[in-house]
């Protein structure tokens, strides 16, 4: 997953041209950070899940197998 954080408009003497342009940036800077928030949760639970089964085979006894 690529991530793509937008630079800030400069701001201009076009008032209307910078307005338009700071309201894009917002939206996509909040698309980006639901996207940043997705990876990360997501991340979370594959650690969450290694974490489990790393604990289920380290209560199986020594002598048996783990297959």
């Amino acid at each position: 997953m690529q991530f793509i954080k937008q630079e800030m408009p400069m701001y201009t003497h076009d008032h209307a041209a910078y307005v338009r342009q700071m309201y894009d940036w917002h939206v996509k800077m909040a698309q980006y950070q639901d996207q940043l928030r997705a990876f990360h949760l997501e991340r979370a639970k594959q650690f969450q899940k290694m974490a489990e089964e790393r604990a289920k085979t380290s209560e199986i006894p020594s002598g048996t197998s783990a297959a």
